[in-house]
């Protein structure tokens, strides 16, 4: 009986290294037969135009030059397959990836074409304000490389589409609607805290530079309808009191007279010497904005409402951005989140 019994064991285990000899061989036929299929396959994505973009099988050496295009594909498929990168995104006061970029070996910039070609990409990601005459898509095409061109997005929507885009261009579109989903859940949460509000908040953003004699050096821009700050603003659930078109001069008279915002939100960042952005959490244009005559009679400055947001989330306009609507309703309803 002993005999029969460690032959039958004998068996069993001969039959259990069979099975799972031939399960590794069927799993790594499938992870074969799926990549051969991806390196196989076509995808066609809109660029910025409009027009068709054939990408033909899994791009394994990408060039991304826009931050939030970076950003996007750094959370999407990790740094091995990114050649280069824009070397504005090392410096992690403005960047939510600069730490993974720092694996990447490459940086470009959309002046230097020869230098992109020389990379030999099979994938070349732009925005509109890289590329705003064609003129380096044209000499990349020429290379014969294929060049995805996006517009930078100022909503979540449109940050939700380039999401989409870039992961379908990446094969890898099941990640990018992942990553869209958390990031509306991330903005749902915030939606859910502040629908009781009878009174919103009225918020600008403050964007102005002061010398070192603390005066101001008159840059003072607009964050209106359409910037990605009335993205944030209207997601915390606050009112962007800021009518200005996008980007143009706005006066402190304009400010204290017609707007008067109950909230500042301020730059998070000052510039060194060497023009390099510092993370000071607004410390040096807060002071600032306390001594000035003018805006002492802002509502936001009396009562002591001038706050910073962290500068990579504020200045972002990838998923990343979703962090700074956070911050911001936290900042306006304090009750609400408990703060």
């Amino acid at each position: 009986m002993k005999a029969k019994a460690r032959k039958t064991a004998a068996l069993l285990l001969a039959a259990a290294f069979l099975i799972a000899a031939v399960s590794g061989c069927a799993g790594k036929e499938k992870a074969e037969s799926a990549a051969s299929k991806s390196e196989g396959s076509v995808v066609t994505v809109k660029n910025a135009n409009g027009e068709d973009v054939k990408i033909n099988g899994s791009p394994r050496r990408i060039v991304v030059l826009p931050i939030w295009g970076a950003e996007i594909i750094i959370d999407l498929i990790g740094t091995e397959r990114v050649a280069a990168v824009s070397p504005w995104i090392d410096n992690p006061v403005t960047s939510a990836c600069a730490e993974e970029a720092a694996k990447i070996e490459g940086r470009v910039t959309s002046s230097e074409a020869e230098k992109i070609v020389a990379l030999q990409p099979d994938l070349v990601v732009l925005d509109t304000f890289n590329d705003f005459d064609g003129s380096l898509t044209a000499t990349l095409k020429e290379a014969g490389i294929t060049v995805l061109t996006l517009a930078s997005p100022t909503s979540f929507e449109q940050i939700g589409d380039r999401i989409d885009t870039i992961g379908k261009a990446l094969f890898v579109p099941e990640k990018g609607q992942q990553l869209i989903e958390e990031m509306n859940q991330r903005l749902s949460e915030v939606k859910q805290k502040v629908s009781g509000v009878s009174k919103k908040v009225k918020v600008m953003f403050y964007e102005d530079y002061y010398g070192t004699d603390g005066k101001s050096t008159g840059m003072l821009s607009a964050y209106g309808k359409g910037s990605p700050f009335d993205a944030i603003a209207e997601a915390a659930g606050a009112v962007n009191v800021c009518t200005a078109e996008n980007y143009s001069p706005v006066s402190k008279e304009t400010v204290i007279n017609d707007w008067k915002p109950e909230l500042l939100v301020v730059p998070g960042i000052r510039y060194d010497e060497n023009f390099n952005p510092v993370d000071d959490g607004g410390e040096s244009i807060i002071a600032a904005i306390k001594k000035d005559n003018l805006l002492k009679t802002l509502p936001a400055v009396k009562d002591g409402r001038i706050v910073a947001l962290t500068e990579k989330y504020r200045g972002s306009t990838s998923h990343y951005m979703s962090y700074a609507v956070e911050e911001l309703a936290k900042a306006c309803y304090p009750d609400l989140f408990g703060e």
